[in-house]
């Protein structure tokens, strides 16, 4: 290899390659301009967007936030039987001022954002036009809490100690986080440099948000909210405020409504209360009411309605960009009772006088005895539904607290030993079961054995018995040795005979709830007879005392169902909730249920018994 042929030729020769690669300058600076020359027209574009149409995009180009807020809805009204309403929904209306327009001092950063807003962009670099801006924003703040209280008519000093005492809650609370931040906590960080405190450290690195500088300030949600300043506005005033948004910036309007109950305490176990569910934050038409007793709780689905939405989108200072409604609010339904004014009035004042002597309650029902609807149906004591829609805390205890329990309705849970109403049903076991032959009768001393045990209430009070009675009598007069002296020949009949007055009692309705559309009925109790029961429990059960205990409403739907001829109704004490075909499916049904096996001679002596409570003048 070392002998093979050589020449210069090649290094004598031109140097290879074309021009541009010996001119490598001119190729940069080419490759420069395509890169630059597209980039002036896009520039050119953005100048002109910002100097021209800043104004326009701008708001579009801030960070916003949307939400959906509820649109308060009216409640259906509740109506007596011949149209006077018990209950409604009052419209009102609420001031609410952004958190940042009664600050005092202003915000600076809240007060730069809006110096720039009212500036286009070319103006912004005229100091002179920045600071007339802030002079303007400032002099609005200041006259804003006199034009409310002007269009109001009410005291400037009012509103300045209103917004005080929202500035106050709320700088206690950034106050509380700035201080919970500032606190270490201890044992956050680890200066071990095991493998396992490097996981841990890596993992707290990925999953923790980052620490807050000290000196970057603390921003709390009230801080970007509106808060009611006034109440109950005049509806004038409200829509000056909502027509004119440019007089008072910062300020909106809530529109809520308020549940008034016209007569007061007037039938309020049966109409009932409502009360308010916890609101989301933000700027929301108010805590939504639900009811919580009465025909209130019952109905509330038709009674309440539909609230509206509405999406609101939020600046980041949290003012109101724009709004818009997404579903418009539906209107409750009225619903009209069966009660009957001056019949109610009636009852609540009778039972008033009769519990003004010392008695700690008592309850009055009125029902009609072949529809089951309910004429009346008074309560003692009652409560005054508007006093505990927002109570005070010194109103609220003093219900609470009171012994005789207001807010108990004794017509639906006042389970009770029956006592002598529950005589109707021990003679219709008695004469159905055939232990007493017809027209048996027997001559009452006041007492049955002794004259210390079961003995008749003449006795105890004047010494003295009845004399001969018979069923009839025993009913019109209320003769407990004529019952305890039939229970226990009952009972000597075996097992039978103690079950007999069980089986009417349940026929009668007695341990289980009428149906009534009212909450919190109770069922009263009916225990299930022993197998081998003692004579004195059967006599004791005959005149309604033992372990049986039945509600005021058990007690009048068994009489109505001895006075319509036997059949068990289903108390109500709704009429009519509207076209709606839905609202009516959720409506108790009036209907009857006649009693199975009951006899029409046995009903009509236990009738003419009790006609005679009323007529005769022993009874």
């Amino acid at each position: 290899m070392l002998n093979r042929p050589t020449t210069d030729l090649l290094s004598r020769s031109e140097p290879r390659g074309s021009r541009w690669d010996r001119q490598p300058g001119v190729r940069l600076t080419l490759l420069g301009l395509a890169m630059v020359l597209p980039l002036i027209p896009i520039g050119w574009r953005t100048a002109s967007i910002m100097n021209q149409d800043g104004d326009k995009w701008a708001p579009r180009s801030s960070p916003v936030t949307v939400t959906t807020q509820p649109i308060p809805t009216h409640g259906g009204r509740i109506l007596t039987d011949d149209g006077t309403v018990l209950a409604h929904d009052q419209q009102r209306f609420s001031v609410l001022v952004h958190y940042r327009w009664i600050e005092t001092p202003p915000d600076p950063s809240w007060l730069r954002g809006q110096v720039l807003s009212r500036l286009k962009p070319r103006e912004r670099r005229d100091a002179t036009r920045v600071a007339s801006a802030r002079q303007s924003v400032l002099l609005r703040r200041k006259n804003l809490l006199q034009a409310l209280a002007t269009l109001c008519r009410v005291d400037k000093i009012q509103l300045e100690e209103a917004a005080g005492t929202v500035q106050h809650r709320v700088e206690r609370i950034v106050k509380t986080v700035e201080q919970n931040r500032n606190t270490a906590a201890p044992g956050s960080r680890s200066t071990s440099g095991s493998p396992t405190s490097l996981v841990q450290t890596i993992k707290r690195a990925l999953t923790s948000p980052p620490r807050r500088e000290e000196r970057e300030p603390v921003v709390v949600t009230e801080e970007l909210e509106y808060h009611r300043l006034l109440q109950d506005v005049s509806l004038e005033a409200a829509g000056t405020i909502q027509e004119h948004p440019e007089r008072f910036p910062g300020v909106v309007v809530r529109v809520s409504t308020r549940r008034v109950y016209t007569h007061g305490s007037l039938a309020a176990h049966v109409v009932g209360n409502r009360r308010q569910q916890p609101r989301d934050r933000g700027i929301v038409p108010e805590r939504e009411w639900v009811g919580a007793s009465g025909v209130e709780k019952s109905y509330d689905p038709v009674l309440r309605g539909q609230p509206g939405l509405r999406r609101i989108v939020t600046n980041r200072h949290g003012e109101v960009v724009s709004t818009r409604i997404l579903r418009p609010p539906r209107r409750g339904r009225d619903i009209q009772l069966t009660l009957s004014l001056p019949l109610q009035r009636r009852a609540e004042t009778l039972l008033d006088q009769a519990t003004s002597t010392g008695s700690s309650g008592g309850a009055i029902v009125v029902i009609d005895l072949h529809t089951g609807a309910i004429r009346a149906a008074a309560s003692a004591p009652r409560f005054d539904p508007n006093l505990i829609l927002a109570p005070d805390a010194d109103t609220w205890k003093s219900i609470v607290d009171n012994p005789s329990r207001p807010l108990f309705c004794r017509v639906t849970g006042m389970a009770l030993p029956p006592g002598s109403v529950f005589k109707s049903v021990s003679a219709t076991a008695l004469l159905q079961s055939g232990i007493l032959p017809p027209g048996h009768s027997i001559s009452c001393r006041g007492f049955l054995d002794t004259p210390s045990h079961h003995r008749c209430y003449v006795f105890s009070r004047f010494g003295i018995g009845h004399g001969r009675t018979d069923m009839g009598d025993a009913l019109c007069r209320s003769c407990n040795v004529y019952f305890f002296d039939a229970a226990r020949r009952l009972a000597r009949s075996g097992s039978t005979g103690h079950n007999s007055l069980h089986r009417w009692a349940a026929n009668f309705g007695f341990g289980v709830p009428t149906g009534i559309d009212l909450p919190g009925e109770s069922a009263g109790r009916l225990p299930s007879p022993p197998t081998k029961p003692l004579v004195s429990e059967t006599m004791q059960l005959a005149i309604g005392q033992g372990p049986i205990t039945a509600t005021p409403l058990q007690v009048v739907r068994m009489m109505a169902a001895i006075a319509n001829g036997g059949s068990l109704v289903t108390p109500h004490v709704v009429s009519d909730l509207g076209p709606d075909p839905e609202a009516l499916a959720t409506r108790a049904e009036p209907r009857t249920t006649p009693i199975p096996g009951l006899s029409k001679r046995v009903l009509d002596t236990v009738r003419t018994g009790l006609q005679r409570v009323v007529e005769d003048p022993r009874g």
